[in-house]
């Protein structure tokens, strides 16, 4: 939104701008482009940095709290009844891609399938990745939990 459409030469304004940082954190960047009537400058183009502070993940939560809201909308709501790679891309990815917290899919391919099996059914202890199965209070059924370890696997 701007302060005023015409300014006069040399005149200020302000231009209020809103960013969606949803499942972003870190440093940022973008770009605001303003239309002029300047020959010499028809377009201006202002860049937009920002330091977005996670203010979820960085709280010391419960490992099962990701299975209520807010949290839950990002880690459970958004695959609810799929399976395989269409449970773990909108649910899991955020957590297990390179570089983040949880290990990356790369690395869960190297373990043996029983190994991968536990983590998503029981969670492992003193991290953040709690049991993902019904029996222990988590939202996967034991076909989605298979059906994640065959994607992981590559199989």
């Amino acid at each position: 939104m701007v302060s005023s459409d015409r300014l006069a030469p040399a005149e200020k304004g302000e231009i209020s701008v809103t960013l969606r940082t949803d499942r972003k954190k870190g440093f940022i960047a973008s770009t605001v482009q303003v239309r002029t009537n300047d020959p010499l400058r028809p377009l201006v183009i202002l860049n937009l940095k920002a330091n977005v502070i996670d203010s979820f993940h960085g709280k010391n939560l419960e490992t099962k709290e990701i299975f209520r809201s807010p949290c839950r909308k990002c880690h459970v709501d958004r695959g609810r009844g799929q399976l395989g790679a269409n449970l773990f891309r909108p649910d899991c990815i955020m957590c297990h891609m390179r570089g983040m917290s949880a290990s990356s899919i790369a690395l869960l391919r190297k373990l043996p399938d029983r190994r991968v099996l536990a983590a998503i059914e029981k969670g492992i202890p003193d991290t953040m990745m709690p049991g993902f199965s019904w029996k222990v209070g988590g939202p996967l059924t034991e076909s989605q939990i298979r059906s994640l370890v065959t994607y992981i696997k590559g199989k």
